[in-house]
């Protein structure tokens, strides 16, 4: 199911969902090169997607019951906010520009380039930035829980610990 969600008079935004003001299209069987009864096969570069009023795209290229491979496009300077994933993991692979990536504790903080990937454990909070000067590609490999979370994403100013580390701020 396809949803048109309208951000302003003129721009419109075609979206399977929307999570975190990211925009994704799941449609990935469209685009598949191949796919058997065993494996699927897809390019990413035919599938790069900057349509986002956010900065902030990914188009999923492939899904199995335990796993997905997604891409994420960020615009220079874009982010999302920390978070974690409770019943996924995740790895990121820098196809092309850079990956700001930072997680809650003070050491944790590293910039990545074309090449590089970076591996994170289910419900481990971390935030993703590009920042830049030039558009970046991550390819995303998430697992899939057999049992899912009620949420699949949240965000860390929602957690116990953040709401704590916000009161501190004040």
């Amino acid at each position: 199911m396809t949803q048109e969600l309208s951000h302003s008079d003129d721009a419109k935004v075609d979206a399977d969902f929307v999570m975190d003001r990211q925009y994704a299209k799941r449609d990935y069987m469209n685009r598949l090169e191949f796919s058997s009864k065993g494996w699927m096969a897809s390019n990413l570069n035919d599938h790069v997607s900057f349509e986002s009023p956010t900065g902030r795209n990914f188009v999923m290229l492939s899904s199995l019951s335990d796993s997905r491979v997604i891409t994420n496009c960020y615009e220079p300077g874009a982010a999302d906010e920390m978070h974690c994933h409770p019943g996924s993991e995740h790895t990121f692979l820098v196809w092309s520009g850079k990956l700001h990536l930072r997680g809650i504790e003070d050491s944790e903080e590293i910039t990545l380039e074309a090449g590089h990937f970076v591996q994170i454990r289910a419900g481990y909070y971390y935030q993703l930035h590009n920042p830049g000067p030039e558009r970046a590609v991550y390819c995303q490999f998430q697992t899939v829980s057999s049992n899912p979370p009620k949420r699949g994403t949240v965000l860390f100013s929602e957690s116990r610990r953040g709401k704590i580390a916000a009161e501190d701020v004040v």
